[in-house]
């Protein structure tokens, strides 16, 4: 398989962290969840007899897509709800597997209540339905699970809106993981391609560099940028500005077929400058310029952190200043368009193969 362009893996992030490629398994303890995870994902997540034994959410890939995030038990001493809490709203998951081993508790409708009112979808799951059984011998399994299910119907019926209804698994004998699979299989090929219609979304494209525009002004105005711009060291600004946006050589040449360097821009608007009828201002209409365009060009609401710098190279009488900043300007815009073709290349390499 071909190594990805480092700019394609930030850009997949970036979309991903606005999607949903994550599946809970949360529940009550002892209930299995590692066990089941096992079962799906083919992998060792740690199990024990002991209730209790996943105490911090865990990732396992389930596919080329999605992955299933292994919760803590529900209502225990080491993680009460509150913290429960907190660790679904950190988490960007839409759909959880709530999995029971026994009857329902108050603590599991909190949860329940807290999940429906935050609009997350949840299936219900009753594990180890191998150990369901009736103590006195007189119903048969499928009679039990009728009654789990109304069980679960009758107290919720007030928490959540849809019809509800148990998945029935056992990691035993096998019972239900296939419906399981099933199920998840669905969800995660939903969520995959509105991932994929995000990620060919111009609009996306756009937030994405834009993004990237206003997150380099804090990287490129630091407090060495006076001396770097006094010293002439553009080739440092080069440097941070490709590596912010993972652009590599190759990609310049390629698609520019020359180098992009500062210091020509800054000869091209020197240039202009001489031109223009009225090129001598004074230092308060320098810095006003100045601050208009790094305003404009990374589009920042306030710039108060450089106004300083600007303010002192300004006014230590560098010739010419107005022209050094419309060029980085320009050199950070051609780089952000480069960036742009790259995932243009790369959506419509995806198009054509699939």
């Amino acid at each position: 398989m071909m190594k990805k362009h480092p700019l394609i893996r930030a850009y997949e992030t970036f979309v991903q962290n606005r999607s949903c490629n994550k599946i809970g398994i949360i529940g009550q303890p002892d209930a299995g969840k590692s066990a089941l995870i096992n079962h799906l994902c083919n992998v060792n997540a740690y199990t024990s007899v002991q209730t209790d034994a996943t105490l911090a959410t865990t990732e396992y890939r389930y596919n080329a897509y999605g992955y299933l995030i292994d919760f803590p038990g529900v209502g225990t001493e080491e993680v009460t709800v509150q913290k429960y809490k907190k660790i679904i709203q950190n988490e960007p998951i839409r759909h959880y597997l709530y999995v029971f081993s026994s009857k329902i508790k108050a603590v599991d409708i909190e949860m329940i209540k807290f999940l429906t009112k935050h609009n997350k979808h949840i299936t219900f799951v009753y594990n180890k339905t191998d150990t369901l059984v009736d103590v006195n011998g007189n119903e048969d399994r499928l009679l039990l699970m009728r009654d789990k299910n109304t069980e679960l119907q009758v107290t919720l019926k007030h928490y959540v809106k849809t019809p509800v209804s148990y998945i029935f698994t056992s990691t035993l004998d096998g019972t239900g993981i296939e419906t399981l699979t099933t199920l998840i299989n669905d969800l995660l090929l939903v969520e995959e391609k509105a991932y994929r219609q995000k990620y060919n979304d111009p609009a996306y494209v756009n937030s994405y560099l834009n993004y990237k525009v206003n997150s380099a002004f804090p990287k490129l105005f630091t407090p060495s940028f006076k001396n770097i711009v006094l010293k002439q060291h553009y080739k440092v600004i080069e440097r941070t500005v490709m590596t912010h946006f993972k652009i590599q050589e190759d990609d310049i040449m390629e698609r520019r077929k020359e180098w992009l360097d500062i210091e020509t821009f800054i000869k091209e608007f020197e240039a202009l400058k001489a031109k223009e009828k009225s090129s001598g201002l004074t230092h308060l209409m320098e810095f006003t310029k100045i601050v208009q365009l790094i305003k404009s060009s990374f589009k920042m609401k306030s710039i108060n952190p450089v106004t300083m710098a600007v303010s002192s190279i300004v006014e230590m009488g560098l010739t010419n200043t107005f022209p050094i900043f419309q060029a980085i300007a320009k050199y950070v815009d051609e780089i952000k368009e480069i960036a742009r073709e790259v995932i243009e290349d790369d959506q419509k390499q995806y198009m054509n193969t699939h």
